[in-house]
Formats: structure tokens, C-alpha cells, sequence
């Protein structure tokens, strides 16, 4: 248990805890600091159709705890939290209640890009969703080597992208597999957002990406925000919502934090011996 608690402790730097209110307490903050908020519900790979309604309520009543509370913010949700793969039309139909109430109040609902089994069916969902919901956006991974045709169809057909690196672990015949090429292909499916899309958002804390966008959007007066994870370089953030660009906090929660921190305490393992020495 003692372990279990310095884990939690050192995860609360990426998480805002393990339950709802936690979440809403650190969108507050961060709307405070100038900043909307991206609140996602841990979890994924789910194939028990009653759990994956309990995860559709879970981001319902997020969505109006948002709303109730006056904050500048949305949810972003992974379609296999709603049952994809195991059940792709109930999870379409989760999708669509999730969209349906998002639009009614008056929020994004954001969808995250999962792994690339996954990927042309979240596609497809996506791009059916929108159809009835234009207040629905989904992540796109610069990873990936089709990500570049991936995104000339979806600014055809007027999608919301979220632009990220990308995080799954996939076949070099798929990714690009070097930090270098990723770097390369973000840049130029950057620059193909600044000159035919609008309202998207630059995920990256890479500053090299932050001033390219800074520099493009001198030319390209298009709509825009950087999204930046939770305790991940908030001086940055401070800094370039003072410059008056747009910036959303992306602040994950639940019970299902150890997947995700073991993430992000593997990309910055010096602090784990910082958080070890907080406690003596």
C-alpha cells in the first residue's frame, strides 16, 4: 500500500486524481491560468458492453459537470472505452449520445486516436459522426506514414484535427521509426493544416513545433490552439497563453491511472527519485 501511494503520489503530476471532482477542481485551474481544459476519462480496450455504458455516463455527466460549473472546457474520449472492437455499432451509438449531449451544451467532444488496428474504423465512426455533429474533433498521429492521406481526406470532408506525435507501439512498415522522421512529417502535416484547415489544435511540447506554428500563423490567420498534458511544461504554457495564444490542458482521471503514468514516468524516470525524497 505504501507503494502503491508514492506511485499515486508521483502520477498526480500527470492525472488529476481518481475521481471526477478532481478533475473539475484542476479545470478550474487551468481556466485560471488562462487555459481551457481536455478532460478524458482513463481507460481503453473495452469489451464488456456493460462496462463500456459506464464509461458513456462517466463522460456524460463530465460534460455537464463542465457545463454546471461554468468552465471553458470538453472531454475527449478513445472509442474502445465505448466498446470498439467488440461491438462497433453499439459503440457508434454511444458516440453519437456522447455528441448529441456535447452539442447541446455547447462543447467540443474530442475523440483520441487509438492504435492503428483501430484506425480505419475510428475513421469511418468519425466522419459519420460528423455528419450529424459538427462539434465532434479527433486526434491525428504524425507517426504514422498514411497519417499525410489521412489528412487531406479529413479537411476534405471538414473535420476538427488534433495533431499528436503518437504513442503506440507499431511496426516500423507502418511508423516512422526514428524521433528525426516523426519531427519531419508533424512539421509537414502542420504546414498543410496552417494552409487548408481551421480550428485544429497543435499537440506537442517539442518548442522546436511551437515556434514553427508561431511562425506559420503569421501567414496563415487561421483558428488555433497548442494542447499540452498535464505537468508537462507549465511555464510554457504560462508563456504562451500571456503571448495570447490559445492553450488547453489536457487532464486525464480515474481509476485506471497506473497505465497511463507508467507512460509518462518512463518518459522523465529522474522523477521518481524527486518524489522518493519529498516524502523524508
Amino acid at each position: 500500500m505504501l507503494w502503491e501511494g508514492i506511485l499515486l503520489r508521483l502520477a498526480k503530476r500527470w492525472i488529476s486524481g481518481t475521481d471526477a471532482e478532481s478533475a473539475i477542481k484542476d479545470a478550474w485551474a487551468a481556466n485560471k491560468r488562462g487555459m481551457s481544459a481536455v478532460i478524458n476519462y482513463l481507460g481503453e480496450d473495452v469489451t464488456d458492453q456493460s462496462v463500456a455504458e459506464a464509461h458513456l455516463q462517466e463522460y456524460l455527466r463530465m460534460q455537464r459537470a463542465i457545463s454546471e460549473n461554468g468552465i471553458n472546457g470538453c472531454v475527449s474520449v478513445k472509442l474502445t472505452q465505448f466498446g470498439l472492437g467488440a461491438d462497433d455499432g453499439r459503440c457508434e451509438e454511444r458516440l453519437l449520445r456522447a455528441a448529441g449531449q456535447a452539442s447541446g451544451l455547447r462543447q467540443l467532444l474530442w475523440i483520441d486516436m487509438e492504435g492503428s488496428r483501430f484506425l480505419e474504423r475510428t475513421l469511418e465512426i468519425y466522419l459519420r459522426t460528423r455528419e450529424r455533429f459538427e462539434n465532434v474533433g479527433l486526434a491525428l498521429q504524425a507517426y504514422l506514414r498514411r497519417s499525410e492521406g489521412d489528412l487531406t481526406r479529413l479537411i476534405d470532408k471538414g473535420a476538427r484535427i488534433r495533431l499528436v506525435k503518437g504513442a503506440y507501439r507499431e511496426p516500423h512498415s507502418l511508423v516512422f521509426p526514428t524521433l528525426g522522421e516523426i519531427t519531419k512529417n508533424y512539421s509537414k502535416l502542420m504546414g498543410i493544416l496552417f494552409e487548408r484547415a481551421d480550428n485544429f489544435a497543435i499537440g506537442t511540447h517539442d518548442s522546436r513545433m511551437i515556434n514553427e506554428a508561431k511562425r506559420l500563423s503569421e501567414s496563415w490567420h487561421v483558428n488555433f490552439e497548442f494542447e499540452m498534458l498535464k505537468g508537462v511544461r507549465d511555464e510554457l504554457k504560462d508563456e504562451l497563453v500571456s503571448s495570447g495564444y490559445r492553450v488547453g490542458e489536457y487532464l486525464p482521471y480515474g481509476a485506471e491511472w497506473y497505465r497511463y503514468s507508467r507512460r509518462r514516468i518512463s518518459e522523465h524516470p529522474r522523477n521518481i527519485l524527486l518524489i522518493i525524497r519529498s516524502l523524508f
